[in-house]
């Protein structure tokens, strides 16, 4: 009972504090003004050190970017050892994602530098989509030949679970467990898996960079791995205030693997069969399951892991749907899921508290990094903005005074020097987003540009409240149904990827492998098995 309290009221602490934040331009302008005035600048100066740190952070990373994408990660994997018994399992779980999207996940898959044979496919599929089956089958025709192991599940809903990524990859381990692994067809011991979802698009040399990272690092195999999730696949078809929303989470992500040592992992990562075993797989009743395994894994093993990034890109798919309406609607709607994580600061501080083996400091900064990520992403916009006119609204007295003129002067001033921060950032976006598929002209650069003027109000609409509601959900204790993020099929054309295998009609790859690679009688596990309940389909 009195974990639960504790539980409950970690919950309810940082969802209103986050409220008492938003609301402080109001009641603070009549209660402490001056100390309302002075909070405000540190708060500007707070913003003013982010902005450096954001835009030190994509420098550094576009560059590492860069050289990443050159090295021959192969040929310096050779001399290490255990390089000739690595193995890679990628899972991909998917719900109600066409073909075509799995497809080009898989497609991308194909064309890594590494042989083939040395990685094996899991198609988590659920079992409540009715149409899971006749996709299960096309896909494992399509590929199935291409890799070690082709392996489609079907992941059957339980109580006690929350419908969602966590418990699909739960559900797919243990079938890898008992299909593979038990029967001896994989060695857990040299066993790297990748989580991907439906629309990541790997590098071509990821698999490479990951298996050399992995053995050339002590505890390698304890590691957790965090590519750089760039949301440019489908840039070109958003209007032009949405690009640059997305671009800036983009770069956002591409600027916090910089500072390693507070990284936490996203969407697409990868760890070893060990690790994932050790925690006893993910935890089925959470949907951030992605930051929720990677803490899980470091409070087990504590010092001994470290959270790695790898400057590759995984280029995926931005929120969009068939109309501009439903592109929006789903925009809002995967914020609204990765504010969701502000549910698991129980468990992450909690968990702090229990994990003995790391050093205190670690423990401690690990639970306000993450605690100061999820209580400014839906307080900035209110401080940054309202913060300035609702004051002199309210206490026009106080605001006229001298200490609150120079305060209001000061706040002004700091928050201009963060513009030199943006313009960098903004360059950077142009260098990385994909070429456009019609070619890129000046209007085409100038509307790009000049849509960044626009994030104040896209910001207030698609970041500041999914995020507010989130944590109001959270504090009135109305908990979250997981929702997949809609995608539609996309071509397009990423810089630096003029090293890669040529892209080859997906019809072809199949016999293109299997001339290239020789594989063994049981190189298809896939096929597609229905569960209870379901129609069973063609094999």
């Amino acid at each position: 009972m009195r974990l639960i309290r504790a539980h409950r009221a970690l919950e309810v602490l940082p969802t209103a504090t986050v409220w008492l934040i938003i609301t402080a331009p109001v009641w603070g302008a009549l209660v402490i003004p001056a100390a309302l005035g002075f909070g405000l600048v540190i708060f500007s100066l707070y913003w003013l050190w982010k902005s450096l740190v954001f835009a030190s952070g994509v420098l550094i990373g576009f560059w590492r970017l860069h050289n990443a994408q050159q090295r021959d990660w192969i040929a310096e994997s050779l001399a290490l050892p255990g390089y000739e018994k690595l193995h890679h399992l990628v899972i991909v779980p998917t719900f109600g994602e066409s073909e075509e999207i799995v497809a080009d996940t898989l497609h991308y898959l194909a064309l890594q530098d590494l042989a083939l044979e040395r990685v094996s496919v899991v198609l988590a599929f659920e079992e409540r989509d009715p149409s899971a089956p006749a996709r299960a089958q096309r896909l494992s025709a399509r590929f199935a030949a291409l890799f070690q192991h082709f392996l489609i599940t079907f992941h059957q809903d339980r109580e006690g679970e929350v419908r969602g990524k966590a418990s699909n990859l739960t559900w797919a381990a243990r079938r890898v467990q008992a299909e593979l692994i038990d029967t001896g067809r994989l060695d857990p011991n040299d066993l790297i898996v990748s989580v991907c979802d439906a629309d990541s698009r790997l590098h071509h040399r990821y698999l490479g960079a990951l298996g050399y990272e992995v053995l050339s690092q002590p505890n390698g195999f304890l590691h957790i791995f965090q590519p750089a999730i760039l949301f440019y696949a489908n840039h070109w078809r958003l209007i032009a205030p949405l690009r640059a929303l997305n671009s800036i989470y983009s770069l956002w992500e591409l600027a916090r693997m910089v500072p390693s040592h507070r990284l936490v992992t996203q969407s697409t990562y990868s760890l070893s069969w060990r690790a994932v075993c050790e925690v006893g797989f993910w935890d089925v009743d959470v949907i951030p399951e992605d930051s929720h395994m990677c803490f899980k894994v470091l409070f087990h093993f504590g010092r001994r892991v470290k959270v790695r990034p790898i400057f590759l890109p995984v280029y995926a798919d931005a929120a969009e749907g068939a109309t501009l309406r439903r592109t929006l609607e789903n925009q809002y709607h995967q914020i609204l899921r990765w504010a969701w994580g502000v549910s698991d600061i129980p468990y992450v501080a909690l968990g702090a508290v229990r994990a003995r083996d790391l050093p205190w400091h670690v423990r401690i900064m690990r639970v306000v990094w993450y605690v100061e990520e999820h209580l400014m992403w839906p307080s900035h916009w209110f401080l940054l903005t309202l913060g300035g006119l609702i004051p002199p609204l309210v206490n026009p007295a106080y605001a006229h005074s001298t200490l609150g003129m120079w305060q209001s002067s000061l706040i002004s001033a700091i928050l201009g020097l963060c513009l030199p921060c943006l313009l960098l950032v903004i360059l950077v976006d142009w260098r990385l987003r994909p070429q456009h598929p019609d070619g890129e002209d000046l209007i085409d650069v100038l509307i790009g540009w000049a849509s960044f003027a626009l994030l104040p109000i896209v910001g207030l609409l698609l970041c500041a409240l999914p995020a507010l509601d989130a944590h109001t959900r959270l504090l009135l204790g109305r908990r979250l149904e997981y929702r997949v993020t809609e995608k539609v099929p996309v071509q397009a054309r990423f810089r630096d990827q003029q090293a890669a295998p040529a892209m080859k009609p997906l019809g072809k790859l199949a016999p293109l492998r299997r001339a290239r690679f020789s594989f063994s009688s049981t190189a298809t596990s896939a096929k597609v098995r229905p569960r209870r309940g379901m129609k069973k389909t063609g094999s």
